[in-house]
């Protein structure tokens, strides 16, 4: 009576191959560990507008969201306060902004764009173009339109040019 000891070869090879197909499918997730989510980011930008107004509106002091597509990067800047240091904020890589549209007007991606929150509350009408390219098969598109009687942030389904 013999008895055997380790594994044979088509099972080592089965574990191997299990193995393999679980760090396929996990390894791609594992990049994006850390990184803000699309709602993380809308939440994140709306609340920052409505401060933002908030400070233009009661505080009569400009405030600023500076969009820079081509970085994937937005921050809030109070240009009163040159000393403070704004908090840049990533988009992630998920998502990319593919239009900036102020007053009707197309702004170009590949500079820097600034909304200017005015004192007295006057901000304007602000669409911005975002693609989500990580939820699920096809990339998903959102428009972010900044109200300017409030300053709060309407996040709407699809590319949204005009209200109807």
């Amino acid at each position: 009576m013999s008895s055997s000891r380790g594994f044979t070869l088509v099972e080592l090879a089965v574990v191997l191959f299990v193995l393999g197909l679980i760090l396929w499918t996990v390894v791609p997730r594992l990049s994006r560990v850390g990184e803000p989510g699309r709602d993380a980011v809308f939440r994140d930008l709306a609340a920052g507008s409505e401060e933002a107004f908030d400070i233009s509106l009661f505080e009569k002091r400009e405030t600023r969201l500076v969009l820079a597509p081509s970085a994937g990067t937005y921050e809030f800047r109070r240009p009163d306060r040159p000393e403070e240091t704004p908090r840049t904020r990533e988009f992630g890589s998920r998502l990319s902004v593919t239009g900036i549209r102020i007053e009707g007007e197309d702004r170009p991606l590949d500079i820097p764009t600034e909304i200017r929150y005015l004192p007295g509350g006057r901000v304007p009408s602000t669409r911005i173009f975002i693609r989500d390219t990580g939820a699920g098969d096809a990339p998903s598109q959102w428009t972010l339109r900044i109200n300017p009687f409030d300053g709060s942030l309407g996040i709407l389904e699809g590319t949204v040019l005009e209200d109807g």
